[in-house]
């Protein structure tokens, strides 16, 4: 099985990345992924741009979430995207033809899922394949 996490440090992320250490098999493929998100500039017209920060903190993620993952035995591939957190992850899953996402759930309410968009629940309606989101 080809199980996807996608991963990015925050605690709900970390229950995501551990019910993975506790589920792959030795003949399952794991995949971290951690996204480095585009944010909307002041002038509309100049587009979405990278914040220069971003890389190294998603880089620094996978380091620790591989580290997470080889310290329990299972081996990962990494790999660090840029763009939309959900959108990123369900291109991903279809690229790489992902057997299982595995996402954290932040526990955020109604409002704030539609103010800042919900990353678990943009890949359960877009996923090519099953999704576990781990409260």
């Amino acid at each position: 099985m080809r199980i996807l996490v996608g991963y990015d440090g925050s605690e709900p992320a970390k229950r995501a990345l551990q019910r993975v250490a506790d589920m792959a098999g030795p003949d399952d493929e794991v995949l971290v992924v951690a996204v480095a998100e585009m944010h909307a500039r002041a002038v509309l017209t100049e587009g979405a741009q990278l914040d220069p920060s971003e890389l190294p903190k998603r880089r620094r993620d996978l380091e620790e979430a591989n580290a997470f993952l080889a310290e329990r035995g299972v081996e990962a591939e990494t790999i660090l995207a840029q763009g939309e957190p959900g959108d990123a992850i369900v291109k991903i899953a279809h690229e790489r033809d992902a057997d299982l996402i595995v996402v954290g759930h932040r526990g955020m309410n109604a409002l704030e899922r539609i103010l800042l968009g919900s990353v678990s629940s943009k890949v359960v309606h877009r996923a090519p394949c099953d999704v576990l989101v781990v409260h």
